[in-house]
């Protein structure tokens, strides 16, 4: 006998009764959505070979060894297996491929609310298709699938990679600028981001302008007409046009009210090419489901293809739903099933004929006279009870 106390690893946690009641509840709802707007569910393996993550490979990722001495990391994202599963396995049938999945991945974090080691993502992909058709396919998807868990309020703020990209060409910055750019956008550096407006020289004032409200370019479509009066670079253009025309599909599929736009909008994973976009709730400061463009990731999988889509992040639904009251994470069944002595062939004959009919059924593994019976109803969490004497 020992009485050491057995602990789960950092960054992960046990899922309880009931709230893994909720949680599939949830999970398939979500599923379901993308079941109904076309979308294939696939599984790739909890690990790959390093080199399958490229890029993508997260800075905390947790690495291993094979026996055979190949590096091998815990799925980090989705985005890059379902590339190498689209690449190497679904290269026939249909020319743009709907994929839709539901996976645990892991990331070595600073824990805090809504953000673990091991967390799950349920997401689509739609690989073969370019276009606003395609990207505003995947923002209301998002749209959908977040009302379908249970979410009604939340907004979605909309970028894109190239106005970011022509800004930092029209200002003439070489690769280690631009990247320090973007590091400044991705952690909402105002102060980074004011040092960089005043350390420029020979660019126009509104255009400095530009970069010392980077983070604060944010508003409705009217906002993409007086940014587009300023800018003079193709790339910018191109990427405001990009997102008026994304913004008029999302309008016709009667979902607008939800779209704002942050022109300073940078994601922490490098492979987007294109617009990008992030899903907020009004009591929590981190996105709850994000995605983008990536047309180039495919290439090192030896596909020209491009690509957009988005991931949800399952543990921060159930975050919200829990902070707005909606989910307890009770449960309940329908039936429990006691009997007396001598009574238990005829007690599993009504607990099953009660399941068949669609009833969820709790059978006493004891015998227990009505007043006993009537007690474990509570303790059970069962709503009725069937004594069979």
């Amino acid at each position: 006998m020992t009485n050491k106390v057995y602990q789960v690893p950092y960054g992960t946690k046990d899922i309880l009764p009931g709230e893994m009641k909720t949680r599939r509840g949830i999970e398939n709802a979500i599923i379901n959505v993308f079941d109904k707007w076309g979308y294939d569910e696939v599984k790739t393996p909890d690990f790959e070979y390093v080199d399958t993550f490229g890029a993508a490979g997260a800075k905390g990722d947790f690495r291993f060894f094979d026996r055979s001495n190949n590096l091998l990391a815990l799925r980090n994202d989705m985005t890059a297996p379902i590339a190498r599963l689209t690449a190497t396995r679904l290269q026939g049938g249909e020319k743009i491929k709907r994929l839709c999945y539901l996976a645990n991945l892991y990331r070595y974090e600073e824990i805090q609310a809504g953000r673990q080691c091991e967390f799950e993502q349920a997401g689509v992909e739609m690989l073969g298709a370019s276009g606003a058709a395609a990207d505003a396919e995947v923002i209301v998807l998002a749209a959908e699938a977040l009302q379908a868990a249970g979410l009604q309020k939340f907004a979605i703020s909309l970028g894109h990679v190239d106005f970011i990209n022509g800004l930092a060409e029209e200002a003439g910055f070489d690769a280690a600028q631009l990247q320090q750019l973007k590091d400044c956008l991705r952690r909402h550096d105002a102060v980074g981001m004011q040092q960089m407006a005043d350390a420029m020289e020979n660019i126009r004032p509104e255009i400095k302008q530009l970069f010392a409200d980077f983070l604060f370019l944010q508003g409705g479509i009217e906002l993409l007409d007086k940014v587009a009066a300023i800018v003079t670079n193709a790339k910018c253009q191109g990427a405001l046009n990009d997102l008026r025309k994304i913004y008029n599909l999302v309008d016709a599929y009667g979902a607008a009210g939800y779209l704002s736009f942050d022109l300073g909008l940078y994601r922490s994973l490098d492979y987007y090419t294109g617009m990008l976009f992030e899903v907020y709730l009004p009591e929590m400061g981190y996105p709850v489901a994000g995605g983008g463009r990536y047309d180039k990731m495919m290439q090192r999988f030896g596909l020209e293809c491009p690509a957009t889509g988005f991931a949800v992040g399952v543990d921060r639904v159930l975050l919200a739903l829990e902070r707005n009251g909606v989910v307890t994470n009770n449960r309940t069944w329908d039936v429990l099933v006691a009997w007396s002595e001598g009574k238990l062939p005829e007690a599993i004959a009504k607990a099953t004929a009660l399941r068949r009919e669609g009833r969820s059924v709790k059978l006493l593994t004891e015998v227990a006279d009505l007043q006993g019976a009537a007690l474990a109803v509570k303790e059970y969490g069962c709503k009725s009870l069937v004594y069979v004497e």
